[in-house]
């Protein structure tokens, strides 16, 4: 799935439908910088995002990324990996937090050991 396509189509839709960038940013609660940002490719768009746009356009998430010779499983599974990716980076992020918490924990101790001395 080429995003530049999907872009394509998305503005495509929201140029159909009547509604400016700034219409856009208003239904999905962002700034109209971010909105510009994502439309104009500067700005990765996750599968999330992806279907609140799908949402504000009034199509399903499937009518924004079909592709010639892409079928819907190839979608469906594209969307899986992706909400797996994300998954896995916070799972990370909250594992590195844990272990900053921990290191935290054991430079207090030795603080408040070499205080008692």
């Amino acid at each position: 799935m080429a995003q530049a396509a999907i872009l394509d189509r998305i503005k495509k839709i929201r140029k159909e439908r009547g509604l400016s960038q700034a219409d856009m940013a208003d239904a999905l609660h962002i700034a109209l910088k971010t909105y510009q940002n994502i439309e104009g490719g500067a700005t990765r768009i996750d599968i999330d995002r992806l279907g609140m746009i799908a949402k504000v356009l009034g199509v399903t998430l499937y009518e924004l990324v079909e592709t010639d010779g892409i079928s819907r499983d190839d979608i469906v599974r594209f969307i899986h990996e992706e909400k797996a990716f994300y998954r896995k980076i916070i799972d990370d992020k909250d594992a590195y937090i844990s272990q900053l918490e921990d290191s935290i924990r054991f430079y207090r101790e030795i603080l408040r050991d070499n205080r008692a001395l």
